[in-house]
């Protein structure tokens, strides 16, 4: 038997939040989703970013587009015994750099724009 949505949403919440505190980010969880925020995340530079917790890369203009969010996704479905890669990426920039790419959005296909987290060191 799988894990529903909320179980699978619940898990990769608990696994970026401990990799986000390992790489020297303070970690917050808005009373209320409102806005798109799931987090609201303190760099080590001090630096505020709400973020949108994703299971997959999710562009969308409509409903994250020009709120100054930053998505954070996994590279690939969780399995065990198996690391993945995160990504924290401005929405606004994935958004126009998919629109170059492809017409449109379609996925991730460089990390250029994204901040990649692994269990012991960040790339920036």
């Amino acid at each position: 038997m799988g894990l529903t949505c909320n179980e699978i949403e619940a898990a990769n919440r608990a696994e970026a939040i401990a990799l986000l505190i390992r790489a020297g980010y303070r970690v917050s969880r808005p009373e209320a989703d409102c806005y798109g925020e799931d987090l609201i995340l303190r760099t080590p530079q001090g630096q505020l970013l709400p973020v949108q917790l994703k299971a997959r890369m999710t562009v969308d203009k409509k409903r994250y587009g020009n709120k100054s969010l930053w998505m954070l996704f996994p590279s690939a479905k969780f399995r065990a015994n198996v690391g993945r890669k995160w990504f924290l990426v401005p929405h606004d920039k994935l958004y126009k750099l998919m629109k170059v790419k492809h017409g449109m959005p379609l996925r991730l296909t460089e990390c250029g724009v994204a901040r990649q987290f692994q269990s012991r060191s960040v790339c920036l």
